[in-house]
């Protein structure tokens, strides 16, 4: 099955690898119980915003991101993750997540970078 959908910047139609880079961005980035009709979508990787970023903080991450991915992208397994810490601008964080995905026709390999910052 192929997903179709709209970039949500510029209003176009997108496919493939750009929805589901966006998709994953949509998920990480919101933050649980706060759609209306959907109160268990998101991450509880949004509300971890101002949390320092040490070893625990980033396992939690890894978790959270694990979790959510799981529950509401179906078309992504998840490889592995790694975090890389902004050095000037504290509080940015860049999640890599790599993995494989199911685009329709074939599954192939992903690498999509989430931005999450103070």
């Amino acid at each position: 099955m192929s997903y179709m959908g709209m970039n949500a910047v510029t209003g176009l139609r997108i496919t493939g690898h750009d929805h589901l880079a966006q998709s994953i961005s949509k998920i990480l980035q919101t933050p649980i119980a706060t759609r209306v009709r959907r109160r268990t979508f998101g991450a509880k990787a949004a509300d971890m915003i101002d949390t320092p970023t040490n070893g625990a903080a980033i396992l939690q991450l890894y978790a959270a991101a694990a979790t959510a991915l799981m529950l509401w992208e179906p078309r992504l397994r998840v490889r592995s993750m790694s975090v890389e810490v902004d050095p000037d601008r504290p509080g940015r964080v860049v999640l890599n997540i790599n993995g494989e995905a199911d685009t329709g026709d074939r599954i192939e390999d992903v690498s999509v970078a989430t931005t999450l910052s103070a």
